[in-house]
């Protein structure tokens, strides 16, 4: 009764039977390193593990490990390469060719390295078309051809108009689209493909050069037919000679090429790369 009565503060807590203590395990040894010859070995069997565990695949043990004095890879890794690389120069070889019965085929465009070997110096073999008094240049040669022609014996003037017509026409399809690449070797070829009237102004079409290239021609047509009096003989060779040089400049033609007027270059080898 005086115990119930009693705060209970008054008595102690009854304490719990004492038990007796369970033995500790001792903490678990770390794993033995493996030693630094042992570290490559190590990689690819956990690896070789990890891929028979996930995928269920197989490999067959190596004949004998190579030591880590020996930097050469293994024999498939080398067969890997070359496979790898024949199929480079397979591709860099075939990029341009095409079939027998096709009479005509588009240029690819460049490469990164060849874009960065374009990039590398100015064009000194297109620059010329925009700098002072280059554009001149065709006039004067169009008066020194109509000068010639006059000079010759037994020449007409519609005889004569018509050969400056031809003759300029010709040269002018020979340097701006027929003649590949430069004559100056300061980019690695990176130029090789290309014609004079595509290396214009990096390409760009309808710039105030090209403009005036592809006006020149036009106009001189026009003349030699008011001066051949109209005569469809003459109006004929003029129309073909003009039709041969303007239309390689439309931009529809761009880095087009015809099997007939237009020979296929080579891919480069791989000496020549190096």
């Amino acid at each position: 009764v005086l115990r119930r009565l009693t705060p209970s503060y008054f008595y102690p807590a009854p304490q719990a039977p004492n038990k007796p203590a369970e033995p500790t395990a001792p903490p678990p040894s770390p794993p033995p390193l493996p030693s630094p010859g042992s570290t490559s070995n190590t990689a690819k069997l956990s690896s070789t593990a990890l891929l028979q565990q996930r995928s269920g695949l197989t490999f067959a043990e190596p004949a004998a490990t190579a030591s880590s004095s020996s930097a050469s890879p293994p024999l498939c890794v080398q067969n890997a390469e070359k496979k790898i690389n024949m199929a480079a120069n397979d591709k860099e070889r075939n990029r341009r060719r095409r079939r027998s019965s096709s009479l005509m085929y588009q240029e690819p465009p460049e490469s990164l390295e060849q874009q960065s070997d374009q990039a590398t110096m100015p064009n000194l073999n297109a620059q010329w078309v925009n700098a002072k008094g280059a554009w001149m240049i065709h006039i004067i040669l169009i008066a020194l051809l109509k000068i010639l022609y006059d000079i010759l014996p037994g020449v007409s003037q519609e005889t004569s108009w018509t050969l400056t017509n031809a003759t300029y026409m010709a040269g002018s399809y020979l340097m701006f689209h027929y003649v590949r690449g430069v004559p100056f070797e300061f980019n690695a070829g990176a130029y090789d493909n290309l014609n004079m009237w595509e290396q214009i102004d990096n390409g760009d079409q309808y710039t105030p050069a090209k403009k005036f290239l592809l006006a020149v021609p036009i106009c001189l047509f026009l003349v030699s037919t008011h001066y051949t009096h109209y005569d469809i003989t003459y109006f004929m060779v003029n129309f073909l000679a003009t039709v041969a040089v303007v239309v390689p400049k439309l931009p529809a033609l761009h880095r087009m090429r015809f099997a007939f007027f237009n020979y296929e270059p080579e891919a480069p080898s791989e000496d020549s790369r190096r």
